[in-house]
């Protein structure tokens, strides 16, 4: 009953973070973009379609009302990006720059890299998993990178705040998951997506804090 309730708690506290963040960074957005880039969202967007692909199969594995609620939530935080991707075309600030070249062309080495060694095996849940922190750590190095050369008055505090709160929910709900169902692939997948994805963003954080 008590690791019911903290599984329960740890998904109502992080769907309400992920309409924080949602709702905060849209409104920023409306004001100004400085620092934030369209291959950011973008990229973010596929790193959350791979990991709603992880948690859907690893709940078809060992379906449980936490293998619910991890679905639940990518599918919460994927409406939420593609509202501000939405808000920054219609303002018309959702223009391609060198960065999101740059963003592109990482992201596709890395995925390009990773799926050699993975023989393009995409079956393989520890693929999917790499694939996840190309579509989201290197996009969130750069956006540190844009953040440092033309500022971050386009982040919202809001979104920093809550970008941690629900990084380490998730990696909280995961720990959850795996004392329930044990360890497999899919699990492992998501551990190495959501992990270096908490890592990257941290940079990101240090430097949207001193710059």
């Amino acid at each position: 009953m008590h690791k019911r309730l903290a599984g329960d708690a740890l998904f109502l506290f992080q769907l309400g973070f992920a309409l924080v963040f949602g709702i905060g960074q849209f409104v920023q957005l409306l004001s100004s973009s400085q620092g934030v880039s369209v291959s950011w969202f973008g990229a973010w967007q596929v790193f959350l379609l791979l990991n709603l692909w992880l948690a859907w199969h690893a709940h078809k594995a060992a379906p449980s009302r936490i293998s619910v609620q991890v679905l639940t939530i990518y599918i919460a935080l994927s409406v939420m990006v593609t509202a501000n991707l939405a808000v920054m075309f219609v303002r018309g600030t959702g223009v391609w720059t060198e960065l999101d070249t740059l963003t592109a062309v990482l992201a596709a080495i890395g995925v390009f890299t990773t799926l050699v060694i993975g023989k393009f095996d995409l079956s393989n849940p520890l693929v999917k998993g790499w694939l996840a922190v190309f579509f989201k750590a290197a996009p969130q190095v750069i956006l540190a990178w844009s953040i440092w050369r033309y500022g971050g008055e386009g982040v919202s505090w809001i979104a920093v705040i809550a970008g941690h709160v629900m990084i380490l929910t998730r990696l909280g709900q995961l720990y959850f998951s795996v004392r329930e169902a044990g360890w497999d692939k899919n699990r492992i997948g998501l551990l190495i997506s959501e992990g270096s994805n908490e890592l990257s963003w941290i940079l990101a954080t240090g430097v949207w804090m001193v710059r």
